[in-house]
């Protein structure tokens, strides 16, 4: 369960991520330098199953996982979709790693959503069924992508309303309108708010990735981003 969205800024971009997950869920580690095939990488890690939801390399490119939606109602799911990350995350472009995806046997994974970024190019969306894999190469029309295990359609709907009604009222999409949207409630904080809070789930973390021409940042804040704006940076230098 998630909400994902990012602009694009000169030579680099900002991917902003909400994790929503069940109260029962243990707190991710935050993000730390890690290594996989000779690239450098920074990824929080989930604390029940290990792999991670989110993770940008040296090269700029960002992957972002959410759950996603079964073509039939019986999925496989023997792995955890967080481990899928670490076996893409090695890649220097959104091709190379559309590549490597479609090499991988899916077929022990529950349905997901992936999106590729990387600078001054259009952001690419996976999807996962359960038995189709399906590349969107120029998706950037699909932001924000929003993932919810209650009333699925209705959570989306009302996300992406919220959404557009922000973008009509600021007249752009930039990274702090952004921001604003993951920060915020609608009417009353509750399921179908951006910022989700329930009884039994909640949104428990919050990523800020900029990726510059010099540098990338991962600022994590792990707790709704209503609730706190003190977090943890990582920060890794761009590969030439």
């Amino acid at each position: 369960m998630c909400t994902v969205s990012w602009v694009q800024q000169p030579a680099g971009y900002h991917l902003l991520s909400n994790r929503d997950e069940k109260r029962t869920r243990g707190v991710a580690f935050a993000p730390r330098v890690g290594r996989r095939a000779g690239v450098r990488y920074l990824a929080p890690m989930d604390a029940d199953y290990g792999g991670t939801w989110l993770a940008v390399n040296e090269w700029g490119l960002s992957i972002c996982l959410l759950n996603g939606t079964a073509a039939a109602p019986e999925s496989r799911a023997a792995q955890s979709r967080g481990l899928l990350i670490p076996e893409l995350i090695w890649a220097r472009s959104v091709d190379d790693a559309g590549f490597l995806l479609r090499q991988c046997d899916l077929s022990s994974f529950a349905p997901f959503t992936v999106v590729l970024l990387e600078p001054s190019a259009p952001a690419t969306v996976a999807r996962w069924n359960g038995e189709r894999l399906s590349l969107d190469p120029t998706a950037d029309h699909r932001m924000p992508l929003i993932s919810s295990s209650y009333d699925t359609e209705g959570v989306r709907a009302a996300r992406a309303a919220r959404f557009a009604e922000m973008v009509e009222a600021a007249g752009t999409v930039d990274p702090a309108l952004l921001y604003r949207f993951h920060s915020s409630h609608g009417p009353v904080p509750d399921a179908y708010s951006p910022c989700m809070h329930r009884d039994d789930a909640q949104t428990v973390s919050f990523s800020w990735v900029v990726v510059t021409a010099t540098e990338i940042r991962f600022l994590y804040l792990p707790a709704a981003p209503c609730e706190s704006s003190i977090g943890e940076q990582a920060i890794l230098e761009r590969a030439a």
